[in-house]
C-alpha cells in the first residue's frame, strides 16, 4: 500500500536532482507520517470490506476485496506519477484541480499523454502484478475472534493515523512545509494526499492580520483614477503565448541561446519590461489576471471556482461600455480549460475555438490548430471587427506533445522538447505582423505580447520560488520610441493599464497601471508557498516558519538566504505580503469588486 508513494519519490528525484534530500530522521518521520495518513484515508473503502469479510467467508467477496485493493493501488500509483510528470510544468504538486485542468479537453489530448508515457504506465502494471502475487502468498487466516482483536486495534491505528497524531490540529501541509526545506516538503507529502485534502476544499480560509478598520483603509487604497495616453480610443490586441519563459528569450539571464528571434527583435521597437511576471502557473490564471485583475492566491484556479460568479468590472464588460466591440480567440477546444463561459460571462461579444476555424486540416491532431494558420485567420477576422476592438488570442502549439508543422522542422531542437515548438510559434508571429502591418488600422493598434505562464526551466535563475514566474511582456505601438523599463511588473497590472487606455475613468484594482511610476510589490502563491518580490528582493514564506529573503539581481538562483542580515526588509515584506492576502480574501469572500 505505501510504494506508490515511494516509486513516486524515486522518479521525481531522478527527474529532478535538486529535490533529492538526504535520508535523515525528520525527513523519513515527515514522510512516513503522510504516507500513513494518506493510507488511511485512500484504501478506507478497503478496511470497511475487509472488515466485513471477516465474518462473511463468500469467495466472491474475498475477490471484490482483491478488485477494490487492486483499483485503488493502481490509481494512487497513476495519479502519483501524473504529478511527477506534470511538475515540470506546474512546479508543484497538484491536487483536485489537476481534474479541473483537463475538463473539456478532448480524448486525443489524453490519449497523447498517455502514448508518451507509455513506459509509467506498463511501470505501474508490473509493480501491481508483483504486490498482488505477493498479496495471496502473505494470505493469513485467523480464527473470527483473533482477528476482531486485531481489526479492532487496526481501527484504532487507522483512527490514529488519519488524523496524523496526538497533536491539537491534525497533520497538514504546512507542518511539512515547517519543519523540513521547502525541495524536501515537495516529496515528503504524498500526492494522493494533496487530492485527498484539496476535495471539496474550494473556499478560502479568512485570516486576519491585521484589524477591520486598518483593512477597510487598505482597500481604499485600490480605488484607482485612470488617464490615458491616447487622445483617440486605441484598438487592444492581447497575444498569449503559451509557454513562453523569459528563459526562451533573449531577456534570460543564464548566457542561454533563445529562441524567439522575432520576439526579440519586436522588444527592440516596443516598451520592454525586462523584469515581468505571471500571477500563476496554469493558463487560467493568466487569463484571471488580465482580464479580470483576480491573480492566482488559492489553491483552485480562479476560473471554475466557488468565486467565479463574482461581480467584476472585467475588461470586456469596461470595454464595451466604451465602445468596444471584444473577442478572443484560442485555436483549441471552444471549451477548453472553461475560457469560452468564462469569458461570455464576463461580456464578451465572440469566441472563437477550434470549432469555429474553418479548416481542420489545419489541426495537429491533440490540442487544436496549428499556430500559424490560426494567427493568420485571426489577423483576416480582426480586419472585419468594427473599430475600436479589444482582441486577444491565446497560441497553443508550444504545449505538450510539442508537435511543429512538418516544413518547420528545421528550427532548433535545442535541449529541450519545447524549444522548437517555441521558435514556430515565434515564427508564426513573424507572419501575423507581417500581414496586420499592411492593414489601415495597424497605426492605431497597441499590441500586448506576454506568456501565459512559464513551462520547462533548466537552469537555476528560472527554477526557483521567483524564476518560475518570469516572462517576457512587451507593449508595441508602432511609431512609437522603443523603451526599456525594469520596473517590477505583473499581468494584474494590465487590468488597469487596458482600461486607462479605453477611457474607462476609474477601478478597483489589486496593483497599479503600467504608467504608474511607484514602487510595487509583486505576489505569489503556489499552493504551497507564498512569494514576495521587491525590486531588489524576493521573499518566500510557508506560511508558518521564518520567511527567506534572497537579493535576486545579485542571486537569481535564490542560493543565499540574507534575511538576517536585513530584518526590517523581511518584516516590511511580511507585512505587505499578509495584507495583501487579507485582501484577496475579503473581497473574494464577500464579492467586494468595486469601490469601497
Amino acid at each position: 500500500m505505501l510504494t506508490p508513494y515511494w516509486i513516486s519519490r524515486f522518479v521525481l528525484w531522478t527527474l529532478h536532482p535538486n529535490l533529492a534530500v538526504d535520508m535523515h530522521f525528520e525527513y523519513l518521520w515527515y514522510a512516513l507520517r503522510f504516507d500513513l495518513k494518506s493510507l488511511t484515508i485512500w484504501y478506507s473503502p478497503l478496511f470497511l470490506l475487509l472488515f466485513v469479510g471477516l465474518f462473511y467467508k463468500a469467495t466472491w467477496w474475498r475477490i471484490l476485496c482483491t478488485g477494490t485493493f487492486t483499483l485503488l493501488y493502481l490509481a494512487a500509483l497513476v495519479f502519483s506519477l501524473i504529478n511527477v510528470f506534470y511538475f515540470e510544468i506546474s512546479k508543484t504538486i497538484v491536487g483536485f484541480e489537476l481534474f479541473q485542468l483537463l475538463k473539456g479537453q478532448s480524448f486525443s489530448i489524453i490519449f497523447s499523454y498517455v502514448v508518451d508515457y507509455w513506459w509509467a504506465i506498463f511501470l505501474a502494471l508490473i509493480f501491481l502484478w508483483l504486490i498482488l502475487k505477493l498479496e495471496r502468498k502473505t494470505d493469513i487466516e485467523t480464527t473470527t475472534r483473533h482477528s476482531l482483536l486485531l481489526s479492532s486495534i487496526l481501527l484504532l491505528v487507522i483512527i490514529f493515523f488519519a488524523r496524523g497524531g496526538t497533536a491539537l490540529k491534525p497533520l497538514n501541509l504546512l507542518d511539512a512545509y515547517s519543519a523540513l526545506p521547502n525541495n524536501e516538503a515537495i516529496s515528503a507529502v504524498t500526492p494522493t494526499y494533496v487530492l485527498l485534502e484539496s476535495i471539496g476544499k474550494n473556499t478560502i480560509t479568512y485570516e486576519e492580520y491585521i484589524p477591520e478598520d486598518e483593512l477597510m483603509q487598505e482597500l481604499k487604497k485600490d480605488n484607482i483614477q485612470l488617464k490615458s495616453e491616447y487622445i483617440s480610443k486605441p484598438n487592444i490586441c492581447i497575444i498569449l503565448l503559451e509557454s513562453f519563459g523569459k528563459e526562451y528569450t533573449v531577456l534570460n539571464v543564464s548566457g542561454r541561446k533563445s529562441y524567439t528571434p522575432f520576439l526579440d527583435s519586436l522588444m527592440n521597437v516596443s516598451t520592454n519590461y525586462t523584469n515581468a511576471y505571471a500571477n500563476g502557473l496554469r493558463s487560467m490564471d493568466a487569463v484571471a489576471s488580465i482580464y479580470c485583475g483576480i491573480p492566482s492566491f488559492m489553491k483552485m484556479p480562479f476560473i471554475g471556482s466557488l468565486y467565479t460568479t463574482s461581480s467584476i468590472a472585467s475588461l470586456p464588460l469596461e470595454l464595451k461600455k466604451q465602445g468596444y466591440f471584444t473577442s478572443f480567440y484560442h485555436g483549441a477546444d471552444e471549451l477548453s480549460m472553461g475560457f469560452k463561459p468564462f469569458l461570455i460571462s464576463q461580456g464578451l461579444d465572440e469566441y472563437i475555438g477550434r470549432q469555429q476555424y474553418p479548416v481542420q486540416q489545419d489541426y495537429d491532431g491533440t490540442w487544436g490548430i496549428f499556430d500559424e494558420p490560426f494567427l493568420q485567420y485571426f489577423a483576416q477576422r480582426i480586419n472585419l471587427q468594427k473599430q475600436p476592438w479589444f482582441s486577444g488570442v491565446f497560441t497553443l502549439s508550444s504545449h505538450h506533445p510539442y508537435t511543429v508543422p512538418s516544413q518547420y522542422s528545421y528550427l532548433p531542437k535545442g535541449t529541450a522538447p519545447i524549444h522548437q515548438t517555441v521558435g514556430y510559434t515565434d515564427e508564426a508571429l513573424r507572419s501575423f505582423f507581417s500581414i496586420v502591418a499592411k492593414q489601415d488600422w495597424y497605426f492605431n493598434t497597441v499590441f500586448v505580447i506576454t506568456a501565459d505562464h512559464t513551462s520547462i526551466n533548466e537552469t537555476p535563475s528560472y527554477s526557483n520560488d521567483r524564476g518560475k514566474y518570469a516572462i517576457p511582456l512587451i507593449v508595441y505601438k508602432p511609431n512609437q520610441t522603443p523603451k526599456v523599463d525594469t520596473s517590477l511588473i505583473q499581468h494584474i497590472d494590465l487590468f488597469p493599464t487596458l482600461k486607462s487606455w479605453a477611457g474607462v475613468p476609474q477601478t478597483v484594482s489589486f496593483s497599479k497601471p503600467l504608467y504608474d511610476t511607484a514602487a510595487r510589490f509583486v505576489f505569489h502563491f503556489d499552493g504551497n508557498l507564498y512569494t514576495c518580490t521587491s525590486d531588489s528582493f524576493s521573499l518566500v514564506w510557508n506560511g508558518i516558519s521564518q520567511p527567506s529573503l534572497f537579493a535576486y539581481k545579485n542571486d537569481y538562483a535564490h542560493q543565499y538566504n540574507v534575511g538576517d542580515q536585513y530584518p526590517k526588509i523581511v518584516a516590511l515584506m511580511m507585512h505587505q505580503l499578509r495584507i495583501f492576502k487579507q485582501k484577496f480574501d475579503y473581497r473574494l469572500l464577500n464579492n467586494d469588486f468595486f469601490e469601497n
